[in-house]
């Protein structure tokens, strides 16, 4: 019989860890639309401020939870397992945050892979719809169950796949991104050493999710009946939007690392990488200030490359 500590205890550190992050994506989101968002397109802003309202959403409902199974049922250990429907709509959620960011990385991939599109993004949207399907129904046959005791028997099978598939789908992006990447290599050292600078964000974009989704999978298969993986499940939720705010604020550093001056160029799109496949010369006349660039306009794009 798991102790208190080993749930209730795991739940509120979990609740403070979630948090905490949330405050630090708050601040990422508002320095974003302070100083970041010029010249992005309006589908750009709407997912970042899509991302702030759902895990706003996601923080609401959690803190309903903490609040319900901690001072509503104060003394009353009977109820506590039982699963508010507050910790349903919370879960929900964090599913809806992952696809959204997922799909924004989705949306970069397709933009970038000029030719071959569908075969580079194609199998990372599979997974991407896979995790939040999966994610919707783990959503009502917790609302189902009703009982936290009962979870590690209801969801087992669902749970794990939809943890599998979440970090399946943000390592593809994460590989795709860096193979794309570096296909944009040249001689020019300092277009190089940018790449470099590229992909080591897309591998801490794709890192902490992942490790986080894999973790939670483990604890929750190999601790049934504690609340060990929510430490690790909770917060994922923030991660995401940290993830795909600190990637539009990151251009800015590479520009300034360049010394380049790119009026306009604020999207980070990365599209005229496409030259690299299509003939090996077009590097040699590429601007750097050229490679930091991602916009959503193909028609723009083309009067650059």
């Amino acid at each position: 019989m798991p102790t208190f500590n080993e749930t209730w205890g795991c739940q509120l550190l979990a609740f403070v860890f979630d948090l905490t992050l949330y405050g630090v994506a708050l601040i990422l989101v508002a320095q974003y639309f302070r100083s970041y968002c010029t010249g992005d397109n309006v589908m750009i802003r709407a997912t970042v401020g899509l991302l702030c309202v759902i895990s706003t959403v996601h923080i609401a409902f959690l803190s309903h939870q903490i609040y319900t199974d901690f001072v509503i049922w104060f003394n009353k250990p009977e109820r506590l397992d039982h699963i508010p429907f507050s910790a349903s709509a919370m879960l929900l959620a964090i599913h809806l945050t992952a696809f959204t960011a997922q799909m924004f990385f989705i949306s970069r991939i397709w933009i970038l892979a000029k030719k071959a599109r569908f075969w580079y993004t194609a199998p990372v949207l599979i997974l991407a719809l896979l995790q939040v399907s999966l994610g919707i129904a783990q959503t009502i046959v917790v609302t189902e169950t009703g009982l936290f005791s009962r979870l590690a028997i209801t969801v087992l099978r669902i749970r794990s796949t939809q943890a599998a598939s979440a970090a399946a789908c943000d390592i593809s992006i994460t590989f795709v991104l860096c193979f794309l990447l570096n296909q944009g290599r040249s001689s020019s050292r300092r277009t190089n050493s940018m790449i470099d600078d590229m992909i080591l964000y897309a591998i801490n974009r794709g890192t902490a999710t992942s490790v986080a989704a894999l973790i939670q999978l483990l604890l929750f298969v190999g601790k049934p009946g504690t609340f060990f993986f929510m430490i690790f499940l909770l917060p994922i939720c923030q991660l995401y939007v940290i993830s795909v705010v600190s990637m539009l604020m990151s251009r800015q550093s590479l520009r300034d690392k360049l010394g380049a001056e790119s009026e306009g160029a604020t999207t980070f799109q990365l599209e005229t990488f496409r030259a690299a496949r299509n003939e090996s010369s077009n590097l040699q006349s590429m601007s750097p200030a050229d490679i930091i660039t991602w916009r959503d306009n193909e028609d723009v794009l083309g009067k650059n490359t």
